[in-house]
């Protein structure tokens, strides 16, 4: 299959710097939860990430906007979901295109220790907005859901 089409990000994510990013942004347990092509990255069905989407509320969504405060973050308000910007390579969103952050946080499932919306969430968000990088995303993860049903056989 051919590569991911480039990210607008000069910096890529891999596998190995989610962890130690999570730990530095010190997020509470049971308050957020990564979403999008980072959640791909963790389920190995993508091998980079241009950064790291989480929904955040509660507590983890007070300490992205400490974060703010600080001057470490910058505080976007769009039409939909609230986001805190924290470099290049961290979006923390209060909501995700329009849906619940509690709804979705609440049904996150743990993927290598971190919490995760579930992949029925990301394969609907990638359809609904149908950009060329969703397709592709879309197509590598049904090649995923295909190889786990032939090895569990």
């Amino acid at each position: 299959m051919p590569p991911c089409p480039p990210s607008p990000y000069t910096r890529r994510v891999k596998a190995a710097e989610i962890l130690p990013r999570l730990a530095e942004l010190s997020l509470p347990n049971g308050d957020y939860a990564l979403h999008s092509s980072a959640s791909l990255v963790l389920r190995g069905i993508l091998e980079e990430a241009g950064d790291l989407d989480i929904v955040a509320r509660g507590a983890a969504w007070d300490q992205a906007l400490s974060l703010v405060a600080a001057g470490k973050a910058v505080l976007d308000e769009g039409r939909q979901d609230s986001r805190v910007s924290v470099g290049e390579d961290v979006e923390i969103y209060d909501g995700w295109l329009g849906e619940n952050a509690d709804t979705l946080v609440d049904r996150a499932e743990s993927v290598l220790g971190v919490p995760c919306v579930p992949l029925e969430d990301v394969i609907a968000m990638k359809e609904k907005l149908d950009r060329p990088k969703d397709r592709e995303h879309l197509a590598r993860i049904q090649e995923h859901l295909m190889r786990t049903r032939e090895h569990r056989g």
